[in-house]
């Protein structure tokens, strides 16, 4: 195995942090890949870690010993997994497991170290937690002994059984002459019987047994202080207090030191009772935006539900989630992404009246509980606001972040199903997003069975994911002029076992939500590309094969991977990008990935120029080396004195002048392709010239076109 099938088999089997290094002069390791959550728990970017010595995320003042220990194991080439403080960008430490493995390559040789980082920050917090939770309690212990040795009086504790646990010596030296008997185990009753019968209680002469019963009695019964006199003219006042598990605790005090200790005693217990308010506040509380989390949300359904019903008005709930947020995040990345969700809080809070209920409840999505006797017209006009608010593009850190939001609402009338409510407002919100996001359904009973059909779809694709019923079609590409193939380009088919043949708008939406996306996008290209190899190496020309890819999903599909793991192809590979935002609001992190795809060999194009959100700025800045025309530009109906199409011919001449290709997709009869010579467009492909096919047709359709006069194929 090589150390990038290592890695990709890490990719797969691990979401702990892990990188690899790459041994090389004097065993100095050198970091040459890591994953996605080395990069989130430590705030690096993985431009700045690539080429970077491991010892950077140990920070500045790394331990020596720990350093020292893996030192040795990698000098004896053996595994080490031990317990390592790391440092994130920020200064900020967290602790990893750290599992660290060589990698043995040609003649045994360790060429590369392997490195697993599980994140136990948490474990290890609560360890110091808990050990200095041992170590306060253990000073609270000593602390309170000596409090105990250090009152001005005398103290004394009995068990539930009526023996001794302890006193101070204040209590001892105040019944001296009861001492001998003083001791931890001995009972109430035997320490006040050896006092009467040597003098200690100067008040019971001639009435012991009636003064033992009542003590007994008032000790059994603390009902309030007594009076004692003691020999030699002493008095003392007894409070004796019975504790929850049946301790009895006594003081011989006077009643200025007991206020004293019970003043303490209540600031303790409301400090106490703050520290637990505050703590439960926290927990119903999401951490980012300040709104409530979805535990707060459920006790705040649950109290809804709780009422008698003909104590409820109306109640609405509104299930939001944002449009386009996930392009923010992979595109801007997670700080974007962070400052979009505090600025919806904002708006949320913003449009709701006082009393509504507002949470976050996952990722990218919120919810509003209304209660209100036409809560239906109220949730209506919050929707309404929100949506239009959410239009508004915002500015993070000079870049612009345009998002939107889809809202689902469900109505129960006083108090009935409030528990539904939310699956009712998810089915209504995915009924928004199928009429085309950034607008407001209402639950209708008619909405479950679609939304159940929906489901099913969901389920039958999370299944054709890993079962291969996703698979590539190639369309050809042919030269304008010569109608030789130049290409291929590889367009996703879903072999449904009941639905037949469905296209990418069809699934691929739904695979974005479930995050499936990436997974069918990396398996078609794969498939695609073992297609084409064994197509060339069976004797037919393929001088290209055209791989779409999203833009703003880039860096997640792994076609660099992909094609460092062939390392060299029969053919050309472009990478086709489709919904190609300006380039300007991109990331740095996705114009690096287009280099690397560049590095691996790989052209660039970009579809549906001129009709796609793609502009002049993207080329100026991807500099491809084709565009694609879409058919709405071909079809254009544009007067022209040359009776040529001026859009065509103006991207055209736009390409041109940078030195870019341009491809005319679409062409469907022969007058578009007729239209398409003399203004600078070189490549087209269409139904005019062949269909979408699947392997086995691309293959005849090959053979019968070799045998077709070359007049013929134009």
């Amino acid at each position: 195995m090589r150390i990038d099938d290592c890695i990709e088999m890490l990719k797969a089997i691990t979401d702990d942090i892990a990188f690899v290094t790459e041994v090389g002069p004097g065993d100095v390791g050198k970091i040459i890949w890591v994953n996605e959550p080395l990069c989130a728990i430590t705030g690096y970017a993985e431009a700045e870690l690539i080429g970077q010595h491991p010892d950077l995320l140990k920070g500045q003042n790394p331990d020596p010993d720990m350093i020292a220990w893996i030192g040795d194991a990698m000098a004896a080439k053996h595994r080490f997994r031990g317990t390592v403080p790391y440092e994130r960008r920020d200064g900020t430490r967290f602790w990893g497991d750290l599992q660290l493995s060589p990698w043995f390559g040609i003649a045994d040789r360790c060429t590369h170290w392997i490195n697993v980082i599980r994140d136990i920050t948490p474990d290890m917090e609560l360890r110091d937690a808990f050990t200095e939770a041992k170590r306060a309690a253990v000073t609270a212990r000593k602390r309170l002994w000596s409090a105990i040795e250090a009152l001005p009086d005398a103290f004394v504790m009995f068990d539930a059984d009526d023996r001794m646990v302890m006193c101070n010596e204040r209590y001892k030296k105040l019944y001296e002459i009861s001492s001998p008997v003083i001791v931890p185990g001995s009972t109430y009753e035997e320490i006040l019987r050896y006092g009467l019968e040597h003098g200690q209680y100067e008040e019971a002469r001639g009435r012991e047994e009636a003064w033992l019963a009542d003590r007994l009695a008032d000790h059994v019964t603390p009902a309030g202080p007594i009076d004692q006199h003691l020999p030699s003219n002493r008095f003392v006042r007894i409070q004796e207090v019975k504790t929850e598990n049946g301790d009895t605790v006594g003081f011989r005090t006077d009643i200025t030191e007991l206020k004293r200790q019970q003043q303490a005693i209540e600031r303790h217990a409301r400090a106490l009772a703050v520290a637990m308010e505050r703590a439960e506040v926290s927990a119903r509380t999401d951490a980012l935006t300040g709104l409530s989390n979805r535990r707060g949300l459920d006790l705040h359904m649950r109290g809804l539900a709780a009422h008698p019903a003909e104590a409820l008005d109306e109640v609405a709930f509104l299930h939001i989630d944002l449009d386009r947020f996930k392009q923010i995040n992979d595109m801007l990345g997670h700080a974007a992404g962070d400052f979009v969700l505090r600025e919806v809080a904002t708006i949320l809070r913003q449009a709701v009246r006082p009393g509504d209920h507002v949470a976050r409840v996952g990722g990218d999505e919120f919810a509003i509980v209304i209660e209100a006797t036409d809560a239906a017209n109220v949730a209506e006009g919050i929707a309404v606001r929100v949506i239009e608010a959410c239009r508004l593009p915002v500015e993070f850190e000079g870049r612009v972040c345009h998002y939107g939001a889809s809202i689902g609402i469900a109505t129960s009338a006083h108090g009935d199903g409030l528990l539904s409510l939310m699956e009712d407002a998810d089915i209504a919100l995915y009924e928004a997003k199928a009429k085309g996001r950034g607008r407001a359904a209402f639950y209708t009973a008619d909405l479950r069975g679609d939304a159940e059909a929906g489901k099913q779809l969901a389920d039958d694709l999370r299944v054709a994911a890993d079962a291969d019923e996703i698979v590539p079609w190639f369309q050809p590409q042919v030269d304008i002029a010569t109608g030789d193939l130049v290409g291929l380009e590889v367009l996703a088919r879903w072999i449904h076992p009941e639905r037949g043949v469905m296209p990418p708008r069809s699934f691929m939406e739904m695979a974005e939500d479930l995050g499936l996306a990436d997974q069918i996008d990396r398996n078609v290209a794969a498939r695609a590309l073992d297609i084409a190899t064994q197509l060339t190496q069976q004797g037919h020309q393929i001088a290209k094969l055209s791989l779409n890819a999203n833009y703003a999903r880039l860096a997640q599909v792994g076609l660099e991977a992909e094609l460092e793991r062939r390392n060299s192809l029969p053919f050309r590979v472009a990478v086709e990008l489709q919904d190609a935002v300006d380039i300007g609001e991109q990331s740095d992190q996705i114009q690096w990935y287009v280099d690397v795809l560049r590095e691996r060999g790989a052209e660039i194009e970009i579809d549906d120029f001129g009709s796609g959100p793609a502009s002049i700025i993207s080329l100026l800045k991807l500099r491809p080396e084709r565009v694609k025309i879409d058919t709405l530009i071909l079809d254009a109906r544009v007067p022209s004195r040359q009776g040529k199409n001026p859009l065509l011919k103006a991207i055209a001449d736009i390409a041109q002048a940078l030195d870019i290709g341009v491809t005319a997709k679409g062409v469907s009869v022969k007058d578009q392709a007729d239209s398409l010579s003399g203004i600078g467009c070189t490549v087209m492909q269409g139904m005019w010239i062949a269909p979408p096919m699947p392997a086995e047709a691309l293959e005849t359709w090959l053979i019968e076109r070799a045998t077709l006069p070359d007049a013929r194929r134009a």
